[in-house]
């Protein structure tokens, strides 16, 4: 026998995935009655000394206790049951204990081995916990116990690129957004004369005053929705110390923390890689706006000297 207790930390475990190890156990144990009913049709008629058994009278159980939102807790020991309920509740999924387990002789005549395997997940939002029991003298759950390492290992990391670029991915969409209404408002400005004879005096001026702008109010009052998506997968925040200057406790993210955990994607996750994908295809579409916005400030820009410099 020997037993493993996998790490699952930093990592995105999908429901998909979950539920691709579950079919697979389902699955071995469908296997091993089928071959155990063959087996018993060949013996029936040989001594019980000549019998040859891979999977004598297997013992297999499946149960899952499941832990809701609403305070109810719902234990089944069927596949079919298990199915139905992470299928139908999987948004209302707090937490889970999967564990299956399997009991069966091997071996020529009298001489046979008793065999005993198990696994126990218990799964919540931000970590799993993996266990093991496999006997080393067989393989039969040797697969299952492959795709779990192979579903872990090969999972996304939770500490990406869309949590570590935070800060810039904000800002660009804040800027992107902002500029345009920053280039409108200033040049509405050049109806009073004293700004439309500062923006004739120098060639700076109108589009400092726009970047500028587009940034600070762009980045204060047009990022809502970038906010609103982070919201749900950003670290917790840990305090660091006080600011004596602006008077005012200093939060930053918790990343220690953040990495020791996971995102299991049940219950309130479920969307959180379509949160991550959301978040990457706005940093996109805006990146590629802003050669555009800034030639449109370039030209606003000629137009401003040439108006404050004529008029």
């Amino acid at each position: 026998m020997y037993n493993d207790t996998i790490d699952v930390s930093n990592k995105i475990i999908t429901s998909e995935d979950l539920l691709e190890i579950f079919e697979k156990i389902n699955a071995e144990f469908i296997r091993i009655s089928e071959l155990s009913k063959e087996e018993e049709i060949k013996n029936a008629n040989i001594e019980s000394e000549n019998q040859i058994w891979a999977f004598k009278r297997p013992d297999m159980n499946i149960k899952c206790t499941f832990n809701f939102y609403d305070s109810t807790t719902i234990t089944v020991d069927t596949y079919e049951a298990f199915l139905n309920l992470y299928n139908t509740r999987l948004t209302e999924i707090k937490d889970m204990w999967f564990r299956c387990h399997i009991y069966y002789s091997k071996g020529v005549g009298y001489q046979t081995n008793s065999i005993s395997n198990s696994i126990q997940m218990y799964i919540y939002e931000n970590k799993m916990n993996i266990t093991t029991n496999i006997s080393s003298s067989d393989n039969t759950l040797n697969d299952v116990y492959e795709l779990i390492k192979s579903k872990v290992l090969n999972a996304p990391e939770r500490y990406d690129d869309v949590i570590k670029k935070k800060g810039s991915i904000t800002n660009k969409i804040g800027f992107s957004i902002g500029i345009i209404p920053a280039i409108i408002v200033f040049a509405l400005l050049a109806i009073v004369p004293f700004i439309r004879t500062l923006y004739g005096s120098t060639y700076i001026l109108f589009p400092i005053l726009v970047l500028i702008s587009a940034f600070l109010v762009g980045t204060t009052l047009f990022t809502g929705k970038i906010n609103s998506l982070y919201s749900a997968i950003e670290p917790d925040k840990k305090y660091a110390g006080y600011d004596n200057v602006n008077n005012k406790s200093i939060y930053k993210d918790d990343i220690n923390s953040f990495t020791a955990k996971s995102e299991i994607l049940i219950g309130k996750n479920v969307n959180n890689l379509q949160i991550r994908k959301e978040i990457l295809d706005m940093n996109e579409k805006y990146s590629k706006l802003i050669p555009t916005e800034l030639m449109i400030l370039v030209a606003v820009s000629i137009v401003m000297v040439v108006i404050g410099k004529l008029f």
